[in-house]
């Protein structure tokens, strides 16, 4: 059975074409890639990537293969992500979180502009460098916040629709998955 991320109902709303991708019922498009595309390389974008495996570590930082990538929050808290399902040994210290978040990517020349319009995060290359990962208030609720070459927007499912409305509302264009895999060929996965 497909998954559904929490921005499904937008997708609908916005008369998306869906599509399966890793499982996930995703949108292809919303209106023609092409467009898609050259809107986020002008502007600013987001794309759902709630797709995106997920796993919380609690203690120690473990290794993992590529393509998963680990976020450090603090010492003893750091995330991994990866396009692919992540292998993995149970435990309390490692928790899977794909389902519990949804992840929004933002990108673009104008994201940092976005960014800094809804929240006070410094968002400066110099305090979050590419691979940096932080927590912080992101339009009123909480948001893990992943820098690679965009910004990969975790939150909890409840509010995904208000962070997705809200990044529309400050300029962010919606781009799928097409225009999504286009985009990151030319970029490192976040």
């Amino acid at each position: 059975m497909e998954r559904q991320s929490g921005l499904h109902r937008c997708h609908l709303e916005a008369h998306a074409q869906l599509k399966t991708f890793s499982g996930w019922q995703l949108p292809a498009w919303y209106t023609d890639p092409s467009i898609e595309l050259e809107q986020v390389r002008a502007s600013v974008g987001i794309s759902d990537v709630s797709y995106l495996s997920k796993l919380d570590l609690r203690g120690p930082a473990a290794e993992f293969p590529p393509p998963a990538r680990l976020w450090k929050l603090t010492p003893a808290h750091a995330l991994v992500t990866s396009p692919l399902p992540i292998p993995f040994v149970e435990s309390s210290f490692v928790t899977d979180v794909t389902s519990i978040y949804s992840a929004i990517l933002l990108a673009g020349p104008k994201s940092r502009e976005v960014l800094r319009k809804l929240t006070t995060l410094n968002v400066s290359d110099e305090a979050m460098p590419e691979g940096a990962a932080r927590q912080t208030r992101l339009a009123h609720v909480n948001a893990t916040i992943l820098r690679g070459e965009g910004w990969v927007i975790l939150n909890t499912r409840d509010v995904a629709e208000y962070v997705w409305q809200t990044l529309q509302h400050v300029g962010a264009h919606p781009f799928g998955m097409v225009a999504q895999q286009q985009w990151m060929g030319g970029h490192e996965s976040a």
